[in-house]
């Protein structure tokens, strides 16, 4: 991903995990995913491995040079929603023991996340996880969403209701850049404009609370 490219150019520690693709969900999975990634996971299985990670980092950060009090969480469409899934239950101390504690989450960057059930198309798991909203409180992180307009599988509407939850929570630290007319994946074409204007604030988002 150039994305991930570019701020490893800038010196951030960039890691593009992956998480057990499910055969739950009504949407399915294209023939090309490889059978040692895909199962009957849950969304809990599907944070727990995002929690396995982080464990993995806690042990290898000298070897990556890593500072993990200062970590961002992001992630786009269903890793949107594992990102926010994670960042919020890390920070609020819930399934304290599927995560490495030397975490410090200082920024959750999901874009046209997945955040309601019904988006998930069908895949069961804890209500908090599913429905992650229920994790905000006025310690959460401060968080940018990124969100199209136009977005036929996941609703604008989505990523207002989490700034709006924030809100209910007197966090003020949520904010949504709305891209007229985008699509979901609008972002997907590096060089594009729905793609640099949304790198443009991630970048200064990510400097202002590192």
């Amino acid at each position: 991903m150039q994305q991930n490219t570019y701020f490893a150019n800038q010196g951030y520690a960039v890691f593009d995990i992956q998480y057990g693709l499910t055969t739950l969900s009504s949407y399915g999975l294209s023939s090309n995913v490889p059978d040692k990634v895909r199962g009957p996971f849950s969304i809990d299985d599907q944070v727990r491995h995002i929690g396995l990670f982080t464990k993995y980092l806690a042990e290898h950060e000298e070897e990556y040079g890593l500072d993990l009090s200062t970590t961002f969480i992001s992630g786009g469409s269903a890793g949107g929603h594992l990102a926010t899934a994670s960042a919020l239950a890390m920070t609020e101390g819930k399934y304290s023991d599927w995560f490495s504690d030397e975490l410090k989450v200082k920024g959750l960057i999901p874009y046209y996340p997945a955040n309601k059930g019904p988006a998930l198309g069908g895949i069961p798991g804890t209500e908090d996880l599913l429905w992650p909203e229920q994790l905000v409180s006025e310690e959460s992180p401060p968080a940018l969403l990124f969100h199209g307009t136009h977005d036929t599988y996941v609703g604008y509407e989505t990523a207002a209701s989490f700034k709006e939850t924030y809100a209910e929570h007197e966090n003020d630290k949520a904010a949504v850049i709305y891209m007229p007319f985008g699509n979901h994946g609008s972002d997907f074409y590096f060089s594009g404009y729905y793609n640099q204007t949304f790198t443009y604030y991630m970048e200064r988002f990510l400097a202002l609370y590192r």
